[in-house]
């Protein structure tokens, strides 16, 4: 397996897990704000479910990574540093997946829209680490 793929995987993992840690300290206290819920998977949660969110992130990282992979870095953007890359990347990433996802729920769902804006807040907050991570480990590898 080539080395730039391994480091994409796991520079997509570990900003999918920086993603997970966010939901826990900034978006489960700001859902609770909004009076829609605890923010939290459940009050006294298993430890199953915790990790099965975990799990959820670091392959939505993982996939993410390969994808970044796909793309070669983003080899065509040229004559600019590893973190506008990556920003970029996790930029186009959100643009593409999390923000129309969470605008079509806000849209369909009753009274979703607060929760909407936490999410998706979330979620670019996660694609740029995801990218961010990304872009640093291939500017490491050159």
């Amino acid at each position: 397996m080539r080395i730039e793929l391994v480091m994409s995987l796991f520079a997509g993992i570990s900003g999918g897990l920086a993603g997970f840690v966010w939901s826990w300290l900034v978006s489960a206290p700001w859902i609770a704000s909004t009076g829609r819920g605890s923010g939290r998977l459940a009050d006294g949660a298993p430890l199953a479910r915790q990790l099965a969110a975990a799990a959820l992130y670091a392959l939505a990282g993982a996939a993410l990574g390969f994808l970044y992979w796909l793309g070669w870095g983003l080899i065509s953007v040229v004559n600019a540093p590893w973190y506008a890359t990556g920003l970029l990347f996790g930029g186009l990433v959100w643009a593409g997946i999390a923000l129309p996802l969470t605008g079509v729920l806000a849209l369909r769902l009753r009274g979703f829209g607060g929760i909407a804006l936490v999410l998706a807040v979330e979620w670019l907050v996660t694609c740029a680490a995801i990218g961010l991570s990304c872009a640093q480990a291939w500017q490491r590898h050159a």
